[in-house]
């Protein structure tokens, strides 16, 4: 029972390193660049979810744009699809085929479409279309957006505290340096008189 809040004391006098007259410059300093990284890294957490927040509003912008701009249409092969450059297979099962379709202002258009391979001319299959009836890739989705919206805010926290780490590493390499020479003076005046004493 008397364990724990024991070692909480000892977390925290780690963590603050210290206490006392023995405590130097150097370990204040050391003490207020851990408070700060502790405080950049809760920062980092708010900033990261207004991130995502701000990439998931501009997504959904996008979503309800592209949902209005493209179109599904069927398109109707020209001939057998095959896999891309003549070969016998890419590894999946799909090819492609030049195949015509119409557009959505009425036009008639065509060009070479994905398809599965060995489909034969005649049969259609859906592709998506912009309003001029070009071929273009489906719209976003809400899956898509959340995944760009988490792969942003994870990037965010992670430059954040990337930053934040290596400057309190930096400061702490300055501080142990500083430490050293001072030991290495003070050994300098000391030391001569203990191995004086030694036998």
């Amino acid at each position: 029972m008397d364990r724990q809040p024991a070692t909480a004391g000892r977390s925290i006098r780690r963590f603050t390193l210290g206490s006392g007259p023995l405590k130097r410059g150097s370990d204040r300093l050391e003490f207020l660049s851990r408070l700060l990284l502790t405080a950049v890294l809760l920062a980092a957490v708010a900033v990261a979810l207004a991130v995502a927040t701000a990439t998931y509003s501009l997504g959904r912008s996008e979503i309800a744009q592209e949902t209005a701009d493209r179109h599904r249409v069927s398109a109707q092969l020209q001939e057998e699809a095959a896999a891309p450059g003549g070969g016998s297979g890419n590894g999946m099962d799909v090819g492609r085929a030049p195949a015509v379709w119409t557009a959505p202002s009425g036009a008639e258009r065509s060009g070479p479409v994905p398809a599965r391979l060995g489909a034969e001319a005649g049969s259609t299959v859906l592709i998506w279309v912009d309003d001029d009836g070009a071929r273009t890739t489906r719209p976003l989705g809400t899956g898509d957006v959340v995944g760009r919206a988490l792969g942003a805010a994870v990037l965010t926290y992670l430059a954040i505290a990337a930053s934040a780490i290596g400057a309190h590493l930096a400061v702490r390499r300055l501080l142990d340096r500083g430490r050293s020479r001072r030991w290495e003076a003070e050994w300098a005046l000391v030391g001569p008189v203990w191995t004086g004493r030694v036998p």
